[in-house]
Protein backbone atom coordinates (compact mmCIF):
# COMPACT_ATOMS: atom_id res chain seq x y z
CA UNK A 1 0.00 0.00 0.00
CA UNK A 2 1.10 3.95 -0.53
CA UNK A 3 0.57 6.33 1.56
CA UNK A 4 -1.88 8.98 0.63
CA UNK A 5 -1.05 12.57 1.15
CA UNK A 6 -4.22 13.61 2.41
CA UNK A 7 -4.06 12.82 5.81
CA UNK A 8 -6.71 10.53 7.17
CA UNK A 9 -6.85 10.21 10.97
CA UNK A 10 -7.25 7.49 13.38
CA UNK A 11 -7.47 8.42 17.05
CA UNK A 12 -6.53 6.01 19.97
CA UNK A 13 -7.64 5.32 22.28
CA UNK A 14 -11.02 6.95 22.89
CA UNK A 15 -11.06 9.05 25.47
CA UNK A 16 -14.02 11.64 25.62
CA UNK A 17 -14.28 12.15 29.34
CA UNK A 18 -10.87 14.12 29.20
CA UNK A 19 -12.08 17.31 27.36
CA UNK A 20 -8.33 17.58 25.04
CA UNK A 21 -9.36 15.15 22.70
CA UNK A 22 -12.91 16.33 21.63
CA UNK A 23 -11.83 19.64 21.38
CA UNK A 24 -8.78 18.33 18.92
CA UNK A 25 -10.80 15.82 16.73
CA UNK A 26 -14.01 18.93 16.52
CA UNK A 27 -11.15 21.48 15.56
CA UNK A 28 -9.38 19.50 13.48
CA UNK A 29 -12.74 18.86 11.63
CA UNK A 30 -12.92 22.85 11.20
CA UNK A 31 -9.76 22.82 9.15
CA UNK A 32 -10.68 20.05 6.72
CA UNK A 33 -8.74 17.01 8.78
CA UNK A 34 -11.14 13.79 8.49
CA UNK A 35 -10.36 11.70 11.67
CA UNK A 36 -12.54 8.69 14.00
CA UNK A 37 -11.88 6.77 16.72
CA UNK A 38 -9.86 3.67 17.03
CA UNK A 39 -11.80 2.63 20.21
CA UNK A 40 -10.41 -0.59 21.97
CA UNK A 41 -13.53 -0.93 23.03
CA UNK A 42 -15.62 -3.52 21.22
CA UNK A 43 -16.05 -6.09 23.83
CA UNK A 44 -15.76 -5.97 27.76
CA UNK A 45 -12.37 -7.33 27.59
CA UNK A 46 -9.33 -5.54 27.52
CA UNK A 47 -6.89 -8.55 26.78
CA UNK A 48 -9.20 -9.48 23.56
CA UNK A 49 -9.20 -5.69 23.06
CA UNK A 50 -5.99 -5.13 23.06
CA UNK A 51 -5.49 -8.95 20.98
CA UNK A 52 -7.53 -7.36 18.26
CA UNK A 53 -6.08 -4.08 17.94
CA UNK A 54 -4.33 -5.16 14.53
CA UNK A 55 -7.73 -6.22 12.66
CA UNK A 56 -8.93 -2.47 13.60
CA UNK A 57 -5.75 -1.14 12.17
CA UNK A 58 -6.02 -3.50 9.18
CA UNK A 59 -9.95 -2.60 8.76
CA UNK A 60 -9.09 0.87 9.16
CA UNK A 61 -6.58 0.80 6.70
CA UNK A 62 -8.75 -0.85 4.31
CA UNK A 63 -11.16 2.34 4.51
CA UNK A 64 -8.38 4.99 3.33
CA UNK A 65 -6.91 5.53 6.80
CA UNK A 66 -3.28 6.59 6.74
CA UNK A 67 -1.65 8.47 10.15
CA UNK A 68 -2.63 6.37 13.45
CA UNK A 69 -2.67 8.73 16.70
CA UNK A 70 -1.76 7.79 19.75
CA UNK A 71 -2.30 9.48 22.68
CA UNK A 72 -2.44 7.35 25.79
CA UNK A 73 -0.93 3.64 26.38
CA UNK A 74 -3.04 2.56 29.57
CA UNK A 75 -5.82 0.56 27.36
CA UNK A 76 -2.72 -1.65 26.13
CA UNK A 77 -2.22 -3.17 29.44
CA UNK A 78 -3.28 -6.91 30.22
CA UNK A 79 -3.41 -6.58 34.37
CA UNK A 80 -3.90 -10.12 35.10
CA UNK A 81 -0.15 -10.77 33.53
CA UNK A 82 1.62 -8.45 36.53
CA UNK A 83 1.59 -10.92 39.01
CA UNK A 84 2.64 -13.98 36.31
CA UNK A 85 6.52 -13.95 35.29
CA UNK A 86 5.97 -16.32 32.40
CA UNK A 87 3.55 -13.93 30.67
CA UNK A 88 4.09 -10.35 32.00
CA UNK A 89 6.11 -9.38 29.02
CA UNK A 90 3.71 -10.53 26.71
CA UNK A 91 1.80 -7.64 26.70
CA UNK A 92 4.95 -5.66 25.93
CA UNK A 93 6.12 -7.77 22.91
CA UNK A 94 2.26 -7.58 21.54
CA UNK A 95 2.69 -3.50 21.49
CA UNK A 96 5.30 -3.74 19.62
CA UNK A 97 4.25 -6.55 17.34
CA UNK A 98 0.96 -4.17 16.92
CA UNK A 99 3.14 -1.07 16.22
CA UNK A 100 5.30 -3.20 13.18
CA UNK A 101 2.37 -4.30 11.91
CA UNK A 102 0.83 -0.32 11.06
CA UNK A 103 4.06 0.39 9.76
CA UNK A 104 3.74 -2.15 7.54
CA UNK A 105 0.73 -2.02 6.39
CA UNK A 106 0.88 1.66 5.56
CA UNK A 107 0.53 3.73 8.51
CA UNK A 108 2.27 6.52 9.54
CA UNK A 109 2.42 6.37 13.74
CA UNK A 110 2.21 10.33 14.99
CA UNK A 111 2.70 10.01 19.11
CA UNK A 112 1.21 12.95 21.43
CA UNK A 113 3.73 12.18 24.45
CA UNK A 114 1.69 13.28 27.30
CA UNK A 115 3.67 12.35 30.13
CA UNK A 116 7.14 10.93 29.66
CA UNK A 117 6.59 7.57 30.79
CA UNK A 118 2.92 6.38 32.10
CA UNK A 119 0.95 7.46 35.62
CA UNK A 120 0.75 4.02 36.50
CA UNK A 121 2.40 0.66 35.06
CA UNK A 122 1.77 -0.74 31.53
CA UNK A 123 4.17 -2.90 30.62
CA UNK A 124 6.73 -4.98 32.42
CA UNK A 125 8.77 -1.98 31.20
CA UNK A 126 7.23 0.79 30.98
CA UNK A 127 11.07 2.71 29.43
CA UNK A 128 11.22 -0.34 27.10
CA UNK A 129 7.51 0.06 25.58
CA UNK A 130 7.41 3.76 25.29
CA UNK A 131 10.79 3.95 23.27
CA UNK A 132 9.49 1.21 20.58
CA UNK A 133 6.52 3.71 20.22
CA UNK A 134 8.96 6.59 20.08
CA UNK A 135 10.74 5.37 17.80
CA UNK A 136 8.62 3.50 15.69
CA UNK A 137 7.01 7.04 15.11
CA UNK A 138 7.44 9.14 12.30
CA UNK A 139 6.50 12.03 14.36
CA UNK A 140 6.30 13.04 18.17
CA UNK A 141 4.09 15.98 20.02
CA UNK A 142 4.62 17.29 23.17
CA UNK A 143 2.74 20.09 25.18
CA UNK A 144 5.77 22.05 26.09
CA UNK A 145 9.52 22.76 25.56
CA UNK A 146 10.98 20.72 28.96
CA UNK A 147 8.98 17.67 27.45
CA UNK A 148 10.39 18.08 24.26
CA UNK A 149 14.03 17.96 25.82
CA UNK A 150 13.16 15.04 28.05
CA UNK A 151 12.21 13.20 25.09
CA UNK A 152 15.06 13.74 23.42
CA UNK A 153 17.44 13.26 26.64
CA UNK A 154 16.47 10.58 27.55
CA UNK A 155 14.95 8.50 24.82
CA UNK A 156 17.53 9.77 22.21
CA UNK A 157 14.55 10.99 19.96
CA UNK A 158 16.21 13.33 16.86
CA UNK A 159 14.96 16.96 17.73
CA UNK A 160 13.67 17.71 14.23
CA UNK A 161 11.15 14.83 14.90
CA UNK A 162 9.41 16.48 17.93
CA UNK A 163 6.83 19.07 17.58
CA UNK A 164 6.01 21.17 20.83
CA UNK A 165 2.29 22.04 20.03
CA UNK A 166 0.30 23.66 23.34
CA UNK A 167 -2.92 22.63 24.25
CA UNK A 168 -5.57 25.47 23.12
CA UNK A 169 -7.47 26.98 25.69
CA UNK A 170 -9.95 25.70 28.13
CA UNK A 171 -13.83 25.88 26.90
CA UNK A 172 -16.30 26.90 29.01
CA UNK A 173 -19.50 28.82 29.24
CA UNK A 174 -20.00 31.63 31.38
CA UNK A 175 -18.94 31.52 35.05
CA UNK A 176 -21.97 31.70 37.39
CA UNK A 177 -22.16 34.49 40.23
CA UNK A 178 -19.95 34.05 42.82
CA UNK A 179 -21.96 34.43 45.83
CA UNK A 180 -24.31 32.28 44.37
CA UNK A 181 -21.50 29.32 43.83
CA UNK A 182 -20.30 29.52 47.29
CA UNK A 183 -23.91 29.51 49.03
CA UNK A 184 -24.54 26.16 46.50
CA UNK A 185 -20.80 25.06 47.97
CA UNK A 186 -22.41 25.49 51.61
CA UNK A 187 -18.93 28.32 52.10
CA UNK A 188 -19.73 30.57 55.19
CA UNK A 189 -19.75 33.43 54.55
CA UNK A 190 -16.32 35.36 53.18
CA UNK A 191 -14.27 32.14 54.13
CA UNK A 192 -11.26 31.73 51.81
CA UNK A 193 -12.44 28.65 49.59
CA UNK A 194 -9.26 26.41 47.99
CA UNK A 195 -10.24 23.50 45.78
CA UNK A 196 -8.53 20.72 44.20
CA UNK A 197 -10.66 19.07 40.85
CA UNK A 198 -10.67 16.25 38.51
CA UNK A 199 -8.99 12.49 39.13
CA UNK A 200 -7.66 12.50 42.61
CA UNK A 201 -4.58 10.61 42.01
CA UNK A 202 -2.08 10.00 44.50
CA UNK A 203 0.35 11.92 42.15
CA UNK A 204 -1.42 15.30 42.63
CA UNK A 205 -0.63 15.02 46.66
CA UNK A 206 -4.04 15.71 47.43
CA UNK A 207 -2.83 14.07 50.42
CA UNK A 208 -0.29 16.88 50.74
CA UNK A 209 -3.03 19.43 51.19
CA UNK A 210 -4.87 18.12 53.73
CA UNK A 211 -1.84 17.03 55.75
CA UNK A 212 -0.97 20.78 55.36
CA UNK A 213 -4.54 22.15 56.75
CA UNK A 214 -3.94 19.90 59.69
CA UNK A 215 -0.78 21.86 60.09
CA UNK A 216 -2.61 25.35 59.55
CA UNK A 217 -2.80 28.07 62.60
CA UNK A 218 -5.78 27.58 64.01
CA UNK A 219 -6.65 31.55 63.49
CA UNK A 220 -6.60 30.66 59.77
CA UNK A 221 -9.54 30.71 58.14
CA UNK A 222 -10.51 28.15 55.12
CA UNK A 223 -12.74 25.99 53.46
CA UNK A 224 -11.77 23.22 51.22
CA UNK A 225 -13.70 21.32 48.50
CA UNK A 226 -12.22 18.31 46.87
CA UNK A 227 -14.50 17.98 43.36
CA UNK A 228 -13.83 13.89 41.58
CA UNK A 229 -13.02 10.17 42.58
CA UNK A 230 -10.17 9.06 43.75
CA UNK A 231 -9.70 5.33 41.70
CA UNK A 232 -6.93 3.61 43.85
CA UNK A 233 -9.10 2.25 46.91
CA UNK A 234 -5.80 2.56 49.13
CA UNK A 235 -5.46 5.99 48.26
CA UNK A 236 -9.10 6.88 48.93
CA UNK A 237 -9.00 5.79 52.41
CA UNK A 238 -6.04 7.82 53.00
CA UNK A 239 -8.07 10.93 51.89
CA UNK A 240 -11.42 10.16 53.65
CA UNK A 241 -9.17 9.31 57.00
CA UNK A 242 -8.03 12.65 56.30
CA UNK A 243 -11.01 14.92 55.42
CA UNK A 244 -12.50 13.41 58.74
CA UNK A 245 -10.04 14.42 60.49
CA UNK A 246 -9.95 17.83 59.35
CA UNK A 247 -13.76 17.79 60.11
CA UNK A 248 -13.17 16.48 63.50
CA UNK A 249 -11.17 19.89 64.05
CA UNK A 250 -13.31 22.14 62.84
CA UNK A 251 -12.58 22.52 59.50
CA UNK A 252 -14.75 22.91 56.80
CA UNK A 253 -14.03 20.32 54.28
CA UNK A 254 -15.91 18.38 52.19
CA UNK A 255 -15.44 16.11 49.73
CA UNK A 256 -17.81 15.45 46.70
CA UNK A 257 -17.06 11.92 45.06
CA UNK A 258 -17.86 10.52 41.86
CA UNK A 259 -18.50 11.77 38.25
CA UNK A 260 -19.11 15.69 37.69
CA UNK A 261 -20.14 17.59 34.71
CA UNK A 262 -19.15 21.20 33.46
CA UNK A 263 -21.65 23.23 35.59
CA UNK A 264 -20.50 21.72 38.51
CA UNK A 265 -16.82 22.69 37.89
CA UNK A 266 -18.01 26.31 36.61
CA UNK A 267 -19.90 26.51 39.89
CA UNK A 268 -16.74 25.34 41.86
CA UNK A 269 -14.08 27.70 40.24
CA UNK A 270 -16.51 30.40 40.67
CA UNK A 271 -16.62 30.31 44.37
CA UNK A 272 -12.70 29.55 44.71
CA UNK A 273 -10.07 31.80 46.21
CA UNK A 274 -7.50 29.24 45.73
CA UNK A 275 -6.69 26.43 43.32
CA UNK A 276 -3.56 24.25 44.95
CA UNK A 277 -2.13 21.69 42.85
CA UNK A 278 0.36 20.22 45.22
CA UNK A 279 1.73 17.56 42.54
CA UNK A 280 4.50 15.03 42.97
CA UNK A 281 5.30 14.59 39.79
CA UNK A 282 3.55 16.39 36.65
CA UNK A 283 2.58 15.66 33.45
CA UNK A 284 0.97 18.20 31.35
CA UNK A 285 -2.19 19.56 33.88
CA UNK A 286 -5.38 20.40 32.49
CA UNK A 287 -6.71 21.19 35.86
CA UNK A 288 -3.92 24.31 35.91
CA UNK A 289 -5.08 25.31 32.66
CA UNK A 290 -8.90 25.36 33.32
CA UNK A 291 -8.17 27.58 36.92
CA UNK A 292 -6.17 30.13 35.14
CA UNK A 293 -8.89 30.39 32.70
CA UNK A 294 -11.40 30.77 34.98
CA UNK A 295 -8.85 33.48 36.92
CA UNK A 296 -8.42 31.91 40.11
CA UNK A 297 -5.16 31.42 41.57
CA UNK A 298 -3.15 28.58 41.60
CA UNK A 299 -0.51 27.02 44.06
CA UNK A 300 2.27 24.48 42.62
CA UNK A 301 5.39 22.97 43.74
CA UNK A 302 8.53 24.71 42.63
CA UNK A 303 9.17 21.72 40.05
CA UNK A 304 11.46 22.16 36.88
CA UNK A 305 8.73 20.66 34.30
CA UNK A 306 7.13 23.70 35.53
CA UNK A 307 9.33 25.96 34.08
CA UNK A 308 7.37 26.96 30.70
CA UNK A 309 4.54 28.41 32.99
CA UNK A 310 5.79 32.44 33.27
CA UNK A 311 6.61 33.12 36.88
CA UNK A 312 4.15 35.78 37.28
CA UNK A 313 1.37 33.42 36.51
CA UNK A 314 1.19 31.10 39.23
CA UNK A 315 2.08 30.93 43.25
CA UNK A 316 4.99 28.48 43.69
CA UNK A 317 6.38 27.35 46.88
CA UNK A 318 9.54 25.53 47.83
CA UNK A 319 8.46 21.35 47.84
CA UNK A 320 11.69 20.37 49.49
CA UNK A 321 10.77 22.32 52.72
CA UNK A 322 9.04 21.03 55.27
CA UNK A 323 6.51 23.24 55.70
CA UNK A 324 6.49 24.71 51.92
CA UNK A 325 3.19 23.87 51.08
CA UNK A 326 1.79 24.82 54.60
CA UNK A 327 3.64 28.66 54.09
CA UNK A 328 2.50 28.83 50.22
CA UNK A 329 -1.08 28.59 51.57
CA UNK A 330 -0.32 31.24 54.09
CA UNK A 331 0.99 33.33 51.46
CA UNK A 332 -1.62 32.76 48.89
CA UNK A 333 -4.18 34.05 51.18
CA UNK A 334 -2.76 36.71 52.00
CA UNK A 335 -1.65 38.45 48.92
CA UNK A 336 -2.87 41.88 48.01
CA UNK A 337 -5.59 42.02 45.32
CA UNK A 338 -3.06 43.60 42.95
CA UNK A 339 -0.79 41.20 43.27
CA UNK A 340 -3.68 38.79 42.61
CA UNK A 341 -5.39 40.85 39.67
CA UNK A 342 -2.10 40.75 38.76
CA UNK A 343 -1.28 37.02 38.67
CA UNK A 344 -4.20 35.78 37.32
CA UNK A 345 -3.94 38.40 34.52
CA UNK A 346 -0.96 36.82 33.46
CA UNK A 347 -2.01 33.22 33.49
CA UNK A 348 -5.18 33.84 31.79
CA UNK A 349 -2.93 34.99 28.94
CA UNK A 350 -0.50 32.36 29.02
CA UNK A 351 -3.10 29.95 29.15
CA UNK A 352 -5.19 31.31 25.90
CA UNK A 353 -2.24 32.13 23.99
CA UNK A 354 -3.07 29.12 21.66
CA UNK A 355 -6.62 28.29 20.34
CA UNK A 356 -8.07 25.31 19.42
CA UNK A 357 -8.02 26.66 15.89
CA UNK A 358 -4.33 27.00 16.03
CA UNK A 359 -3.09 23.22 17.80
CA UNK A 360 -5.68 21.96 15.13
CA UNK A 361 -3.84 23.96 12.16
CA UNK A 362 -0.29 23.25 13.55
CA UNK A 363 -1.13 19.68 13.77
CA UNK A 364 -2.89 19.49 10.48
CA UNK A 365 0.35 20.38 8.93
CA UNK A 366 2.76 17.96 10.68
CA UNK A 367 0.35 15.19 9.58
CA UNK A 368 1.07 16.50 6.22
CA UNK A 369 4.90 16.96 6.39
CA UNK A 370 5.19 13.50 7.99
CA UNK A 371 3.28 11.89 4.88
CA UNK A 372 5.18 14.10 2.31
CA UNK A 373 8.50 12.98 4.04
CA UNK A 374 8.12 9.46 5.11
CA UNK A 375 12.09 8.83 4.39
CA UNK A 376 13.30 11.76 6.24
CA UNK A 377 11.15 10.92 9.58
CA UNK A 378 12.14 6.96 9.22
CA UNK A 379 15.96 7.45 8.93
CA UNK A 380 16.21 10.28 11.33
CA UNK A 381 14.25 7.81 13.54
CA UNK A 382 16.05 5.10 13.24
CA UNK A 383 19.55 6.65 13.49
CA UNK A 384 18.35 7.34 17.13
CA UNK A 385 17.75 3.84 17.93
CA UNK A 386 21.57 2.48 18.55
CA UNK A 387 21.77 5.37 21.27
CA UNK A 388 18.71 5.11 23.43
CA UNK A 389 20.31 1.95 25.61
CA UNK A 390 22.37 4.57 26.97
CA UNK A 391 19.33 6.23 28.77
CA UNK A 392 18.13 3.21 30.47
CA UNK A 393 19.99 3.98 34.02
CA UNK A 394 18.94 7.50 33.48
CA UNK A 395 14.94 6.53 33.27
CA UNK A 396 15.55 3.52 36.20
CA UNK A 397 17.59 5.81 38.50
CA UNK A 398 15.11 8.48 39.03
CA UNK A 399 10.85 7.81 39.69
CA UNK A 400 10.86 11.61 38.68
CA UNK A 401 11.32 10.93 35.25
CA UNK A 402 7.80 10.20 35.00
CA UNK A 403 6.83 13.94 34.88
CA UNK A 404 7.10 15.73 31.89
Amino acid sequence: MTRSPVPRILVTPRNEENPYLPLLRQALRDVGVVSDWLPMDWSPSQTLNVMFFPVELAFGRLRGFNVIHVHWLYKFSWHWTRHLPFVRRLPRWWFGFTLWFADAIGFCIVYTSHELLPLAPVFDDDTAGRRSLLHRARAVITITEDGKRRLSDTFGVDPRLIRVIPEGAPVFGPAPERQGARRRLGVPGAMPLIVMFGHLDPYKGVDLLLEAALELPATTELSIRLLGSADDSTYATRLNVLVRHLQQTGRDVRWDRGTFFDDDLRVLLAAADLVTLPFRWITNSTSLRVAMERRVPVLVPDLPELADVPALAVIRYDRTAPAGLRDGIIAALHASPDEVAARVAAAYEWTTAWTWHDVAVATKALYERTLHEPTYAQSHSLDHRASAGQHDDAVHGDGDQRSQ
